[in-house]
């Protein structure tokens, strides 16, 4: 899909004062989904096409081409001295719009409230009589305040998606809990959620204090005060492997363990063998595993929907 279309969309779910959650749920598709058509990434389907266009109470020519053929049209009944004045209009508008440059764009009134867009930063917010609304395209976040309660949605690809709804309950990247408390219960401070009994107590056992002990141990009993603080590398490996359990994210539990390995090892060749070179070569490959193991997190996300 070009860009021009996916501006339209984002103009006509505008001027209807809807939020991207809001035609997400009236067109029955994902946030994201809406959100993927407003940035060019991906084209609605027919049906969603001719939902759209009844939802704006426009033609499907008008959503697909914009209105230039109905302009056409006008242009060819009125004279000649008519089609100059709206050229010349145009133009102007058109520099008008030009000088603006990236500035902010502010837009008030009493029927369609606040409306505040930042080209620069990618930002949007809209404070109306629906409620509060903010988002942030390039990062893919939304933040939603209204009578229908709190919305915060994330794209990236770590982020979580948190509502609250009519009943008192609380949404949590898709699940719903009775309230806040049993969603604190089931979730760490993180957000993250325990989906068996065994990660959930794998992560809440003390593993930081078993090896700060193990450390005292080894100095007190064997001396090795040095070479004992490379414990400290199991750790990340101890809460890498808990989520594996939990969760079954091998892309991740591959990303830490390398990572931690490949530092570890450095500094074993550096501190203890006095060979640092070339061992260094070892830390150039760790941005390059984390960005594959990202790269196929992301990919299996999007064979996922």
């Amino acid at each position: 899909m070009d860009l021009a279309m996916a501006q339209r969309l984002v103009d006509r779910r505008k001027a209807a004062g809807l939020s991207q959650e809001a035609l997400a749920a009236q067109l029955g598709v994902s946030r994201q989904a809406v959100s993927k058509w407003e940035r060019s990434e991906s084209s609605p389907d027919t049906d969603n096409l001719i939902a759209l266009a009844a939802l704006y109470g426009v033609s499907l020519d008008e959503l697909l081409y914009g209105e230039a053929a109905n302009d056409a049209d006008d242009l060819k009944d009125g004279s000649a001295d008519t089609e100059t004045a709206d050229v010349a209009d145009e133009a102007e508008g058109s520099a008008e719009h030009a000088d603006c440059g990236n500035k902010p764009l502010v837009d008030i009134s009493l029927a369609r409230g606040i409306h505040v867009i930042d080209p620069n930063k990618g930002e949007e917010v809209h404070v109306g009589w629906s409620g509060i609304h903010v988002t942030n395209e390039r990062k893919g976040e939304e933040v939603h305040v209204g009578p229908g309660g709190v919305h915060i949605d994330t794209l990236e690809d770590d982020g979580h998606s948190v509502r609250t709804n009519d009943d008192g309950t609380v949404t949590i990247d898709g699940e719903t809990f009775s309230s806040w408390k049993e969603a604190h219960d089931k979730l760490d401070h993180h957000g993250k959620h325990f989906h068996t009994k065994v990660g959930r107590a794998w992560n809440k056992f003390l593993f930081p204090a078993v090896v700060a002990l193990a450390y005292l141990a080894l100095g007190i009993i064997c001396g090795a005060w040095a070479t004992g603080l490379f414990l400290v590398f199991l750790i990340p490996v101890y809460y890498a492997l808990g989520d594996f359990i939990d969760q079954r994210h091998l892309s991740k539990l591959i990303d830490v363990v390398y990572s931690v390995s490949a530092e570890a090892w450095f500094l074993y060749m550096w501190l203890c063998l006095e060979q640092p070179h070339p061992a260094w070569v070892i830390l150039i490959t760790i941005p390059v595993v984390k960005a594959l193991m990202r790269w196929c997190r992301k990919q299996w996300k999007h064979r996922k929907q």
